[in-house]
C-alpha cells in the first residue's frame, strides 16, 4: 500500500513538472521576445535621460574635513560665486548641492575622496575646485582661536630652543670634564631627558602648524578630474534591469493564466472559487 502511494505521488510530481514544461514551451516566444523588446525600449529611452558627469579629487584629510565640505560656511560662498541660486533662496540650492557631493574615507589608506556630480564635465570640475578652495579657507582658524594657537606655537618653539641649548651646554660640560664613568651616566640621563623634551616640542610644533595652516594644496594628491564620459545614466544596466523585470512579470502572467485555465476545468477548484467570491460579497 505504501509503495503504491509513493508511486502515485511520484507520478503526480512528474505530471506537475511536465505541465510546467509544457506551459514554458507554449509561451517560449513571449518569454524571450518580450524581455528583449522591453530591454531595447529601455535602452533607447535611456538616451533621453540627462547625463551626469563626476569629477573626482583625492586629499590627505580626515572625516572632519569631509564634514566641513558639506557645511553652509563652505556651500553658500560656492553657490554665490557660481550663481547656483536662481531664485535667491540659498536653502534649496544648498540642499541640491549637497546631493551632488559625495565624500568617502578609504579604510586602508585613510584618504578622502571627493566626488562632485554636474550636468557637464566642465561644471563638475569647476564645482569641485570651488569646493576645495572654499574648504581651504574655512579650515584655517580665525579670531581668538588663531591667536591661541599662535601663542601655543611660540611657547612650543621656545621650549624646543631651550632643549637644544641644554644639549649644547651638556656637550660643553662633557668636553671640559672628560668622559669618566660618572660623567657618562650623567650624560646618558641628560640626553634621555633632552630627547623626550625635544621630541614632545617638535610634535607639538608640527601639530600646531598643521592646525594653523588647515587644509591646503599640499594635501591634494589628485586635483579635480575632467571626466570624459558621463557616469549616468548607465544605459546597459538600465536595459538589463528592464529586461529582467519584464521577464519576471511575463513569467508570472503566464503561470497565473495557466492556473486560471486549470481552475476552470477543475470542479473542486471551481467550488472553492465560488466560496471565496461569496465570502467577499462578489457575484
Amino acid at each position: 500500500m505504501k509503495e503504491m502511494q509513493s508511486r502515485f505521488s511520484g507520478m503526480q510530481s512528474e505530471a506537475g513538472l511536465l505541465d510546467l514544461l509544457v506551459t514554458l514551451a507554449e509561451n517560449i516566444k513571449l518569454l524571450v521576445i518580450g524581455p528583449l523588446i522591453a530591454g531595447l525600449c529601455a535602452f533607447g529611452l535611456s538616451f533621453m535621460l540627462p547625463p551626469t558627469y563626476q569629477s573626482i579629487s583625492i586629499l590627505q584629510a580626515d572625516q572632519s574635513a569631509a564634514s566641513l565640505m558639506l557645511t553652509a560656511a563652505v556651500l553658500d560662498p560656492v553657490i554665490t560665486a557660481l550663481g547656483l541660486s536662481r531664485d535667491g533662496m540659498l536653502e534649496g540650492a544648498r540642499r541640491q548641492l549637497r546631493a551632488q557631493i559625495k565624500t568617502a574615507i578609504g579604510r586602508g589608506d585613510k584618504l578622502l575622496t571627493l566626488t562632485v556630480s554636474a550636468p557637464t564635465a566642465q561644471q563638475s570640475q569647476a564645482l569641485a575646485s570651488a569646493l576645495l578652495h572654499q574648504s581651504y579657507e574655512e579650515s584655517r582658524p580665525k579670531g581668538t582661536a588663531r591667536t591661541r594657537l599662535e601663542t601655543q606655537l611660540v611657547e612650543a618653539q621656545a621650549r624646543l630652543k631651550s632643549a637644544q641649548a641644554a644639549a649644547a651646554n651638556l656637550l660643553k660640560h662633557l668636553e671640559s670634564n672628560g668622559s669618566g664613568a660618572g660623567a657618562a651616566a650623567e650624560v646618558a640621563r641628560g640626553f634621555a631627558e633632552l630627547l623626550n623634551a625635544t621630541g614632545a616640542a617638535q610634535t607639538q610644533i608640527s601639530t600646531l602648524e598643521s592646525q594653523l595652516e588647515g587644509l591646503s594644496e599640499a594635501q591634494l594628491l589628485q586635483p579635480p578630474t575632467l571626466p570624459e564620459e558621463p557616469s549616468q545614466p548607465q544605459k546597459g544596466l538600465i536595459a538589463l534591469a528592464a529586461a529582467l523585470a519584464a521577464g519576471v512579470a511575463l513569467l508570472l502572467a503566464v503561470f497565473m493564466r495557466q492556473t486560471f485555465r486549470t481552475t476552470l476545468t477543475n470542479a473542486p477548484a471551481l467550488e472553492k472559487v465560488a466560496r471565496i467570491r461569496q465570502c467577499l460579497g462578489l457575484k
